[in-house]
């Protein structure tokens, strides 16, 4: 798990990469700093089968905080293993309303 700070968050570049596909409302629990940074710990969410899966072993790549037509986020490019294979996610928090999605990176 990795720790991030305000220097680590880069808030004005571009990401090199474009999540779009498969974007999903999930359960998150995260570790919030006292500075305030927030990391993603674990997340749950449903399945195709109705049946919901846990998701604990989560590596962030790269964190950084957004703002889209004045909408704030922070968004946590990470690795999580599927059925033993690595798969590329978005994590998306938006603070506003203490929601959490993830979306599959292509």
């Amino acid at each position: 798990m990795l720790i991030h700070t305000d220097k680590d968050i880069n808030y004005n570049s571009e990401a090199e990469w474009k999540p779009k596909r498969n974007r999903k409302e999930i359960a998150c629990c995260s570790w919030t700093t006292a500075s305030g940074q927030v990391t993603p710990i674990l997340f749950k969410m449903q399945d195709e089968d109705g049946i919901i899966r846990t998701f604990d072993k989560i590596h962030v790549n790269h964190s950084e905080k957004k703002l889209y037509a004045g909408i704030p986020s922070y968004e946590f490019d990470c690795d999580i293993f599927v059925n033993g294979l690595l798969v590329k996610v978005l994590l998306q928090y938006f603070p506003e309303d203490c929601r959490w999605t993830l979306s599959e990176m292509g």
